[in-house]
């Protein structure tokens, strides 16, 4: 059975962890005890054909699990887990190349003790090693656990989705069918995934399952599900996350397929309002999309007919780059006087752009949600705040609009532009019962204030 769970708690690791070694330990049993059927019928003499065909119970290739983590930290914690499953409390483990392993997948620590501004989520995504660029082959052996095996000989692969995109569609080959006979896939800590490139992931998903072009098996050990191309209905999905986003309910609409059902877990939210801090009145502005399809141009058509030159003090924030690009382009072609804070753009280009801003000189400050994600700067001079998109990170909402600069002495203007499509998103920031209630509304324009 496929799964999406919304989970803020890191203990479903350690459970999806034991349910992957169980299903790993099943399978292998089972090709020992086939094997020595074989082996028994052949010193009787020829192998019957239907004893055979009974006997099918592998895959194209060895490979029969993915985990998907975003950070080299978190593959370490899932190895130690692993271990702790495997070992127990016993001192005496038989780990091969656990130096080497060690050496790669730890340090990289940030010294945070005079870092007592910043989010307790934040702090915890800058401990411990950050990279990545990953790719781990672990095998499993009896008692013996195996790093850095060929992938073509491992039981599990531990990647990032960096890290396997580069070997199945980049500069370090394209080994597409090593994700043939996957019969579980994990992907841990989507929320990361999606600040990072979520590309990469339907990427790897348009492998996963692919007829191989090249096969090192015994054929007539080949599950028959696998040869017709029905792998995809007998294999696992589970997809863990902070929060809720439209993307990781399409992926699991599309991709998880299996024919003992699909759980999507959505909890029922209270919202993140109460953590708003200062007086503020929110407009939220609802527009109407004939075609996801055309979601993009809708918005950026109902942005222009919104707003004039944007005044002093405005912060634009964008989740997409792709809308930032198409926002950036048009305040050009208007010449507005604005300067932009985005993940591309270098630290002194940053740094210049919020002095700018926060002196006057630039009228307006336009952020995209991965910089916010990934830097977590308080921006001074805020004086109005616009939301192109409602952020995918809940949290995000009522920082920004924390960053309220009090000199202005007024209530913050927040102006919100939503559509249907941004229900799950609105659902984290407001709360089930007042989306409920958003949306039910027929006007175009709601307000919400607070002292």
């Amino acid at each position: 059975m496929d799964l999406y769970a919304v989970t803020s708690s890191k203990e479903y690791r350690s459970i999806y962890t034991a349910h992957l070694m169980n299903h790993l330990i099943h399978y292998k049993n089972r090709i020992v005890k086939n094997k020595q059927k074989l082996e028994a019928a052949k010193t009787q003499g020829e192998i019957p054909e239907d004893l055979v065909e009974s006997l099918r119970d592998q895959g194209f290739v060895r490979p029969i699990a993915l985990v998907l983590c975003p950070f080299k930290k978190d593959a370490y914690d899932f190895v130690q887990r692993l271990k702790k499953i495997i070992y127990g409390d016993d001192s005496k483990t038989e780990v091969w190349n656990s130096h080497r392993f060690e050496a790669e997948f730890t340090g990289g620590a940030k010294d945070l003790t005079d870092k007592v501004d910043l989010p307790e989520d934040h702090k915890e995504l800058l401990e411990g090693n950050n990279d990545d660029c990953f790719r781990l082959g672990i095998a499993i052996s009896k008692k013996t656990l195996k790093l850095f095996e060929p992938f073509h000989l491992s039981d599990i692969l531990l990647c990032s989705p960096l890290g396997l995109r580069m070997i199945l569609n980049g500069d370090e080959g394209r080994e597409n069918h090593l994700l043939s006979s996957l019969q579980m896939v994990i992907i841990d800590r989507a929320d990361i995934m999606l600040q990072q490139n979520w590309e990469h992931i339907t990427l790897i998903f348009d492998s996963i399952h692919s007829q191989p072009t090249k096969i090192d098996t015994d054929i007539s050990r080949v599950r028959n599900l696998y040869l017709e191309g029905n792998a995809p209905h007998f294999s696992q999905l589970l997809l863990f996350s902070k929060h809720q986003n439209e993307l990781f309910w399409a992926l699991m609409l599309e991709k998880a397929k299996s024919h003992k059902g699909l759980v999507m877990h959505q909890p029922i939210l209270k919202g993140n309002l109460s953590m708003i801090d200062v007086p503020c009145c929110q407009e939220l502005h609802r527009f109407s999309v004939p075609k996801g399809s055309t979601q993009s141009d809708e918005r950026l058509n109902y942005f222009r007919t919104l707003t004039g030159i944007l005044p002093e003090g405005s912060c634009l924030f964008i989740s997409s780059y792709f809308d930032f690009v198409r926002v950036r382009n048009f305040l050009k072609s208007r010449n507005d006087s604005f300067v932009s804070c985005h993940e591309y753009a270098p630290e002194n280009k940053v740094l210049r752009a919020r002095d700018m801003f926060f002196h006057g000189r630039k009228n307006a400050l336009v952020v995209t949600e991965r910089f916010h994600f990934f830097n977590r700067r308080i921006l001074r001079g805020v004086k109005q705040l616009i939301f192109y998109q409602i952020p995918s990170h809940p949290l995000f909402y009522t920082e920004f609009i924390n960053m309220w600069s009090r000199e202005a002495g007024r209530k913050i203007k927040i102006i919100l532009l939503f559509t249907d499509s941004d229900n799950l998103r609105m659902q984290s920031v407001f709360g089930a019962q007042m989306t409920k209630s958003i949306f039910a509304s027929p006007r175009k324009i709601q307000a919400i204030v607070s002292e």
